[in-house]
């Protein structure tokens, strides 16, 4: 600790909040001195203990509000204040749009120096029940299933996830009641022993894939679980194991077994679609209608480039708007997805690529004559390579999808150091009560923008 700083640990300190962080956690000043203190809002005047300090802020625990806000509200998940699930149930709504909104232009401000300011936002029609997707780690003997607390791997029990699909309580009741009755254990961490490492559960459509990751070879005990499931769904199931034994925190191993149930397809805007567990979908189905239909109204040209493609939905939506689509797509299984699609929607003017997109845009591009340009990438954001290859074709457009204002930021500074100019940024809520953005940019050559 810096002997200059004005707070130590474990002081008791009442201070005042004036800001939020991306992360949703209250920002206070002392002098030129930082204090963060989750789950406390702007305005308030909060009394704080003081459980972390560097030379330039300090982490402070949440003790009393002194002083509330408009903006607060009473959270609705009786684990939300030990579960790292969500951030912001303490927050009425509209004020995380607000909050959401400014946070994004702060960081396009701070990092790309953009004075282009962010559309309204907009707001998921749902804000409980909306996720359709809930991956939860399994952990110790008897088994816990829940979310990790904060910056910690200790998982919180759960019964049910108030903003996962309504059916979801029901799915983790009955897998826990299971592995009791079975004799399967939770993944111990230290010393990578036990069965079962996650269950992961994706509803679409009404349809129910189900996959629990195991850490040992115990399909044949998994296997009567699906006679549970059909009770809960009826025959609107599909149940796999996989099988990962890595230390690191991917989720997933490389193949799944369906172990139960018949895969099915599924109606997602409009598009036939079978799902399979390493597919990638956006977790809320409003949101993902809304902002795929915004980037569709962008995108009108001959030639469209979709990279980073998932399973595929996006590019079949834009082959709506374009005689071909080149879709690009690392995850080997989420490109077969997307070719099923394809073939199931009787699509024809849609190439799929596997491979990665630093490798391969670069290539692309030479055979493309001004396509425009989707990029879709995950947190850490597009490879200077990719940012590269797609100026370097000189695109009509480019329509960045973001799901991290702080990658976001950089990659704009990079585009426009590349002569293209961002013209739009309209956030979407793709993430209610919790503290991510999903975010849509369009660029145009700064020439052609002004």
């Amino acid at each position: 600790m810096n002997v200059n700083t004005p707070l130590k640990k474990n002081d008791v300190i009442e201070i005042e909040i004036d800001g939020i962080g991306y992360e949703g956690e209250g920002i206070a000043h002392l002098g030129g001195f930082t204090v963060f203190i989750r789950y406390a809002l702007p305005g308030e005047k909060v009394r704080a203990t003081v459980i972390l300090v560097k030379s330039t802020f300090a982490v402070g625990k949440l003790l009393r509000v002194l002083r509330a806000s408009p903006d607060r509200a009473e959270p609705f998940c009786p684990v939300y204040y030990t579960c790292g699930g969500c951030a912001l149930q303490h927050m009425r709504y509209e004020a995380q749009l607000r909050y959401k909104t400014q946070a994004l232009c702060d960081t396009l401000r701070k990092t790309a120096h953009l004075s282009l300011a962010p559309e309204k936002a907009v707001a998921s029609p749902l804000q409980r029940n909306y996720r359709n997707k809930m991956s939860l780690p399994v952990r110790g003997a008897p088994a816990v299933l829940g979310f990790f607390a904060t910056g910690t791997h200790r998982v919180v029990p759960i019964d049910t996830c108030p903003i996962q699909f309504a059916e979801n309580g029901a799915i983790l009741a009955a897998f826990r009641s299971f592995m009791h009755e079975a004799g399967l254990t939770g993944y111990n961490e230290t010393d990578r022993t036990g069965d079962i490492r996650h269950l992961s559960v994706r509803k679409l459509d009404g349809f129910f894939t189900v996959t629990a990751v195991t850490n040992t070879d115990c399909a044949r005990a998994l296997r009567p679980f699906a006679s549970r499931l059909q009770a809960l769904t009826g025959d609107r199931f599909a149940y796999y194991g996989n099988e990962n034994r890595t230390t690191g925190n991917r989720i997933l191993g490389e193949a799944s077994e369906l172990l139960g149930g018949v895969p099915q397809p599924v109606q997602i805007d409009g598009l036939a679609v079978t799902v399979h567990p390493h597919s990638f979908f956006q977790v809320n189905d409003g949101i993902r209608a809304a902002l795929y239909f915004a980037v569709c109204d962008e995108v009108k040209a001959a030639e469209v480039i979709d990279a980073y493609s998932g399973a595929g939905v996006l590019s079949a939506l834009l082959s709506r708007h374009a005689q071909t689509v080149t879709a690009v797509e690392i995850e080997p299984k989420a490109v077969e997805s997307a070719e099923d699609l394809l073939r199931r929607n009787n699509i024809r003017n849609v190439r799929t690529l596997c491979g990665d997109c630093a490798k391969l845009l670069p290539r692309i591009v030479t055979q493309s004559r001004r396509p425009c340009i989707v990029l879709d990438p995950p947190r850490a954001g597009c490879d200077a390579e990719v940012l590269a290859a797609a100026v370097r074709a000189d695109p009509q457009k480019i329509v960045y999808i973001s799901c991290n204002p702080a990658t976001l930021a950089r990659d704009t500074a990079r585009l426009q150091d590349a002569g293209y100019a961002p013209v739009r940024i309209v956030p979407f809520d793709m993430f209610a009560q919790c503290a991510g953005l999903e975010t849509m940019a369009v660029f145009m050559r700064a020439d052609a923008a002004t």
